[in-house]
């Protein structure tokens, strides 16, 4: 017998899940095409510990990371 699991969780609906997982794809997927001027304002709003281009590339890679892990899990999920 598994013991159950103590991490929290939280419970959407199929349809917010869809729009989530939408969501994120298309914030990455302007990141990734915006033009420089926007990737600067982002560099520098996340520039206060001085690492805002690291840390503007490391948001585009998270959203991008989780919106293929909800992708693939609504898959699994629906079939």
């Amino acid at each position: 017998m598994t013991a159950p699991s103590h991490d929290p969780t939280v419970t959407l609906h199929l349809d917010e899940a869809e729009d989530l997982a939408h969501l994120l794809g298309q914030v990455e997927d302007w990141l990734r095409h915006t033009g420089g001027d926007t990737f600067d304002n982002l560099t520098e709003f996340f520039n206060s510990p001085g690492h805002g281009r690291l840390a503007a590339a490391g948001l585009v890679e998270t959203l991008g990371s989780h919106a293929a892990t909800l992708q693939r899990r609504l898959k699994e999920a629906t079939r």
